[in-house]
Formats: structure tokens, sequence, C-alpha cells
């Protein structure tokens, strides 16, 4: 039994979904303990995509690093990325959203927890990606039952 690798249409659908499966509740939750209303509730879902999207560039740059460095510092590489991409969108938030002081900084760890589920959801799809194309996980998968 050979499973066919994904093609980028698999791959755009996966990410997709993970993306509402990582956001959905973010959303849900922040909307209701920020007391959001109906267009900082459009706004706060559009933050935490860009929030997102942002965690999945960095976790391609520390995919890369992995695949390219003897010894990558994974660490700096997240720095460099939330220094020149998530610091400004914080700020944007701020200002978009106009909370109180205590909500904005709650609102930020929305943010926080979007830019790490797209960091994980990267990595566990490029990993996923990288097993397909360098093994055969259906026959990986007979064998294990059969021995099982």
């Amino acid at each position: 039994m050979r499973v066919s690798p994904r093609n980028s249409e698999d791959m755009r659908k996966d990410f997709l979904a993970a993306k509402e499966r990582d956001l959905r509740p973010l959303l849900e939750e922040s909307s209701t303990e920020l007391e959001l209303d109906y267009r900082q509730t459009e706004a706060m879902e559009d933050f935490l995509t860009l929030a997102w999207f942002a965690g999945i560039s960095t976790g391609r740059d520390q995919m890369n690093a992995r695949a390219t460095e003897d010894n990558p510092d994974i660490g700096a590489v997240a720095v460099s990325h939330l220094e020149s991409d998530f610091k400004g969108l914080m700020e944007q938030s701020a200002d978009h959203l106009n909370l109180t002081v205590p909500r904005t900084i709650r609102m930020w760890n929305y943010l926080h927890d979007a830019w790490l589920a797209g960091n994980r959801t990267c990595e566990a799809e490029m990993m996923a990606m990288y097993l397909e194309r360098t093994t055969n996980v259906g026959d990986e998968a007979l064998k294990w039952l059969e021995e099982s």
C-alpha cells in the first residue's frame, strides 16, 4: 500500500483547517473575555489571523534553520520575528481596539497564543510533509500493525 504524498492543494487545505481549529476557540474566548463589540470582534479575528500567520512564518524559518545550520539558534529566530513582526501587530491591535490597559494586555496574550499555534502548526505540517516524502507511511503503519 502506497500513500500518496500531499500536493500543494492538500497542504493549503490542511493549513486552512488548522487555522480554523486554532483560531476559532481563541476568537470566541477573547470576544467574551475582553467584552468586545461586533466591530471589535471582527478586528480581533483579523489580528488573530495575522498573529497566526506570523507564527507560521517564524516556524518556517525555524525549520529552515534546523535543516541548513549545524547548530541553529532557534530561539534567536523566534525573537527576531517577534521583534520585526509581532511587536508592530501588538501596537496596531492596541491602537485599533482601544481597550483599557488590563484588557489590552489580555488581548496580547490571545495574540501570542495565536502566534504559538501558527508556529506549532507550521512545524507539524512541515514535519508531516518531510516524513511523507522520505518514508512510506502506509508500509510503516502496516508493518507496525502486523507486529502488534
